[in-house]
């Protein structure tokens, strides 16, 4: 796969997994206020003089870094027959994100208005309409974090390496091909191909901007960077936190991470992009 087509693909899967939808910790922590990692992120020098983690809270900042820190984006959402909304994005460095949706649907009888959340953490992820206690899944990126932190020194800075060479190099293939840009809500974004449709998406943060699709359309009216967003953003509803997790089959981590020291891109690629995100999970699986 040559290099300047992997971010488009990681991008488009997950914008894909969002507009599907439209679609921790059991306390996730905040935001920290290092240097965000997405800004440090050039092939010329993958931050080789910074210290190698060895926690699992740092290295989870590694494994899923996100431009400033953290970042908020609302969206209006525009569809047929008079259909409309907003989706509000809350992402954080981490791999924390939350979605809120409003959406209006003009019937014969009266509108109709659909209200729905997700939560994503580093060890679950939670879907909800309504009222409802709605559904959980497990996530992986805290088990893989962990199993990244009980490696010896030198695995574990072999693991880290590997993972800083591949962000810079997903880094550089952007600089090099920058494709065909808007600047929608003052964030420069790249246009591609997705799911019948075109999608302008903001790859350092793997989020659309803009998606107009077969169906409906969603445009970004504003995105702030370096959000202030606490502990409490990240929280799934107490009566779904308690909900038994879905039985999903997974991979053994510790075969893939001696692959990743290795240099195997393939397996870097499944491990953190396909497998510690269910929703991603699910897309790849349904194509």
């Amino acid at each position: 796969m040559p290099p300047s087509i992997a971010p488009r693909i990681v991008a488009t899967l997950l914008l894909a997994a969002a507009c599907d939808r439209l679609s921790s910790e059991d306390e996730p922590q905040p935001p920290s206020a290092s240097t965000p990692i997405a800004a440090t992120l050039d092939a010329a020098n993958p931050r080789a003089d910074l210290p190698i983690p060895a926690d699992p809270r740092s290295i989870m900042l590694e494994l899923a870094p996100m431009p400033d820190h953290a970042i908020v984006i609302v969206y209006d959402v525009i569809g047929p027959a008079g259909m409309s909304g907003t989706l509000e994005v809350l992402a954080a460095e981490g791999g924390l994100r939350r979605d809120n949706w409003t959406i209006t649907l003009p019937l014969p009888d009266g509108a109709r208005e659909i209200r729905g959340s997700a939560v994503r953490t580093p060890t679950s992820s939670w879907r909800a309409e309504g009222e409802t206690a709605g559904t959980l899944e497990p996530g992986r990126l805290a088990d893989v974090a962990d199993a990244i932190a009980k490696l010896d020194p030198d695995a574990r800075t072999k693991v880290i390496t590997e993972i800083r060479k591949w962000q810079a190099e997903l880094a550089q293939a952007r600089a090099d091909d920058p494709g065909e840009r808007d600047t929608i809500a003052g964030t420069s974004c790249v246009r591609v191909r997705a799911g019948g449709g075109e999608v302008c998406t903001w790859e350092e943060a793997g989020l659309p901007l803009r998606y107009d699709g077969a169906t409906f359309s969603i445009v970004a009216s504003h995105v702030e960077r370096g959000a202030a967003l606490g502990v409490h953003a990240f929280e799934i509803p107490a009566d779904a936190a308690r909900s038994p997790l879905a039985v999903t089959p997974t991979r053994p981590i510790g075969p893939a991470l001696t692959a990743i020291a290795a240099g195997d891109r393939a397996a870097l690629m499944r491990l953190l992009v396909v497998e510690s995100f269910p929703s991603l999970s699910a897309v790849q699986a349904a194509g």
